[in-house]
């Protein structure tokens, strides 16, 4: 054998050992950072939560505190913001129905004089945030004491709306209740450039001991001919919303998701055998009367955020248990988990590990129907968590993600293609074949040096989600320029990639 032949078989044997361990490391990238992952946070406004941090702020006070949160949510490599834009029948945003809410000026039904959802909304798809339009559909008021605008339901029908635990409930039962939170929902999802209308788990109230929801009355006038149980015809009230919900987002924007975030438990298995091994003492089903597994078998929802707020150790209600039963139980809708950052560091034993937060993450991406997280809530990104944020950054979102497939959402068909993509100095700009689509549309752009083998599949090559045809890259310390590839693919309404650019070249 010659020297030559032999140098031949050695270059061939580190070409394919090269190779082998670029494949290796790419596989393990991929399951260690998915490319298609929920990761958001709630944004709540109620009591002023999260947002603003206090009521009366200056409007450009109000602004700064917003772009604060929107580039920290960016920065920790979140993908998505659910805002609280109806707390208890009261708004943040311009409504026809109903008044303005006074976590914004201190005052029940007055201007603030901008339209915070609509900022919000701008500033998120400025970074290329989804941002999901979270609403209360049953909840009136937080306090009886509470004063409520000129504009409130409440005064014209106060006929429709039940006092319960100090607090105002719309009665689910009248169908006035029904019309009117598909009327709001219709209106919310046709002036606003929204990516979802999200609720959380406040459907009929949680159980107060010794009070009875009043609203036997209602059950005689609608529902006593056809319910032998009031319980069964307050879950069809709730189901019947749900249903006609979806199809009132349908009827203005096919392309708006419809999420709901239900309590964790849907039923303790010692009263349904379909339940979870658990011991809640409050259930969706038989507390709440929200039937979550129904509204997912009738593909009413097009994701599911179970809050699972217990720990891995929990022995009444098991994380680990939980997010094996919601993926099990899921229908094939996406199911994202409802993670409690709000617990870290308290006096639970799971709350004192530094691990919890990591281990949940690290077993939810075990399941197959189960695709990201969601965490409550943003105001505790700002404390420390016991290193969660640097965990974060470093491990669990190094990279960005596309928001998982949507199957349930309506997309065209016909296939949108990026041309005149150009490249230079930090510029990024392209066109695309439906540049004058009412829908808000999203690229996904891709970057990776020359000699590396361009993979899709790996997270690692997605620079940024956008859902502008310009990309200004930032500023570099480095005077030293190098050369990368560019590539950019339209993101259709389910989340799905339409076809990928050829590539560009640029120096940066």
């Amino acid at each position: 054998m010659t020297n030559f032949s032999v140098a031949r078989k050695l270059i061939s044997f580190l070409f394919i050992s090269l190779l082998i361990n670029v494949m290796f490391l790419n596989a393990q990238n991929q399951e260690f950072n998915p490319k298609y992952e929920m990761r958001g946070v709630w944004v709540a406004t109620v009591a002023n939560i999260d947002w603003p941090s206090k009521p009366g702020l200056k409007v450009k006070e109000q602004k700064r505190e917003a772009e604060s949160i929107i580039q920290h949510c960016k920065q920790l490599g979140l993908n998505t913001v659910f805002l609280q834009v109806r707390p208890s029948s009261d708004v943040l945003y311009e409504s026809e129905y109903e008044p303005w809410s006074a976590v914004l000026t201190g005052e029940a039904g007055k201007n603030p004089k901008y339209d915070p959802l609509a900022f919000w909304i701008e500033k998120c798809h400025e970074v290329g945030l989804e941002l999901h339009a979270w609403i209360n559909p049953y909840r009136a008021s937080m306090n009886l004491k509470q004063p409520l605008g000129e504009k409130y339901p409440y005064y014209q029908y106060p006929d429709m709306f039940i006092e319960y635990g100090n607090k105002l409930y719309y009665n689910p039962g009248e169908q006035w209740c029904l019309q009117h939170i598909n009327r709001v929902v219709k209106e919310l999802v046709r002036k606003y450039d929204i990516d979802g209308i999200h609720m959380d788990d406040y459907f009929y109230p949680y159980p107060i001991a010794g009070q009875e929801f009043a609203d036997s009355t209602s059950y005689q006038k609608y529902g006593a001919s056809h319910f032998d149980d009031i319980n069964a015809w307050r879950r069809d009230n709730v189901n019947r919303t749900i249903e006609s919900l979806q199809k009132s987002i349908q009827s203005e924007k096919p392309w708006v998701k419809f999420g709901v975030s239900p309590f964790g438990v849907w039923r303790n298995s010692s009263d349904d055998d379909r339940g979870s091994a658990t011991k809640a003492g409050v259930t969706n089903y038989d507390g709440l009367h929200a039937d979550v597994l129904h509204w997912m078998k009738n593909g009413w929802l097009d994701y599911v955020v179970p809050q699972l707020y217990w720990g891995t150790n929990n022995p009444v209600a098991n994380y680990t248990h939980l997010v094996k039963w919601w993926s099990d139980n899921s229908f094939e809708v996406p199911i994202f988990i409802g993670h409690s950052i709000y617990k870290v560091g308290s006096d639970k034993p799971d709350w004192q590990n530094r691990q919890q937060l990591p281990q949940q993450i690290e077993i939810l991406r075990e399941h197959s129907h189960v695709h990201g997280s969601v965490y409550f809530s943003y105001k505790h990104f700002k404390r420390d968590l016991l290193g969660l944020q640097d965990t974060l950054v470093n491990d669990f979102y190094k990279h960005p993600s596309l928001l998982p497939k949507y199957k349930s959402v309506a997309t065209q068909k016909q296939t949108r293609s990026i041309y005149k993509l150009k490249a230079n100095a930090r510029t990024i700009r392209w066109k695309t074949d439906d540049d004058n689509s009412k829908k808000p549309i999203k690229y996904v752009i891709y970057c990776h040096r020359p000699f590396e083998a361009f993979n899709p599949d790996n997270p690692e090559f997605i620079m940024d989600v956008t859902y502008d045809t310009k990309y200004k890259l930032p500023k570099k310390d480095s005077q030293l320029r190098k050369d990368y590839l560019i590539r950019v693919a339209v993101l259709n309404e389910s989340n799905v990639e339409e076809s990928i650019s050829s590539p560009v070249q640029l120096w940066y």
